[in-house]
């Protein structure tokens, strides 16, 4: 089971001065009241503004690959920043066609799965396709210029490039810690 932070109590055992952390499963989020001030709720729904760092293409890459990520603008929630640009989030390519002959382009389909920050993941929802370039005008010219040998003449791969910018929602209210 995925846990969010624990909620901290004081301990009250022996006059011990340390806090107890407990977990709680991170589908239940506490009533406001039971929220320390150092802690905040990241809202489901939060927008999250994020950049590949590195590409991704279906001449390299397979259904199941994780790819990184930053956060691309700070998440503010009430006007305090929660999670600063840099961090790290993560995507999985889901499905990966790669191109073929006949001018077959290539076909990449990931999803945005969530933000590792402070020991916490932020769980995401979103998604991102790409489709290469059709090949079928070079097949067409391939065909004219060498007969059938021309369709061979494949299309060109999916690329989510580095440098991309995309947008994804936090999937759920998520408990972090100010100290994160």
């Amino acid at each position: 089971m995925i846990f969010a932070w624990g909620i901290v109590l004081a301990a009250q055992a022996a006059g011990a001065d340390t806090p107890i952390v407990v977990p709680i499963p991170s589908d239940s989020v506490p009533p406001i009241e039971h929220i320390a001030p150092e802690q905040v709720v990241v809202p489901r729904d939060t927008p999250v503004h994020l950049m590949v760092l590195n590409e991704v293409s279906t001449k390299d890459h397979a259904a199941g690959h994780k790819f990184r990520l930053r956060v691309d603008r700070p998440i503010v929630v009430d006007g305090r920043e929660v999670v600063p640009v840099g961090a790290t989030a993560w995507g999985e390519v889901t499905d990966a066609s790669r191109s073929g002959n006949v001018g077959k382009s290539g076909e990449l389909a990931a999803v945005l799965t969530h933000i590792e920050f402070g020991g916490t993941h932020i769980p995401l929802e979103g998604q991102t396709t790409a489709d290469g370039k059709s090949g079928k005008g070079e097949t067409l010219l391939g065909v004219l210029a060498m007969g059938p040998l021309g369709l061979f003449a494949k299309g060109n791969n999916a690329k989510i490039k580095a440098g991309e910018k995309m947008v994804a929602f936090v999937a759920q209210d998520t408990l972090l810690s100010d100290a994160s």
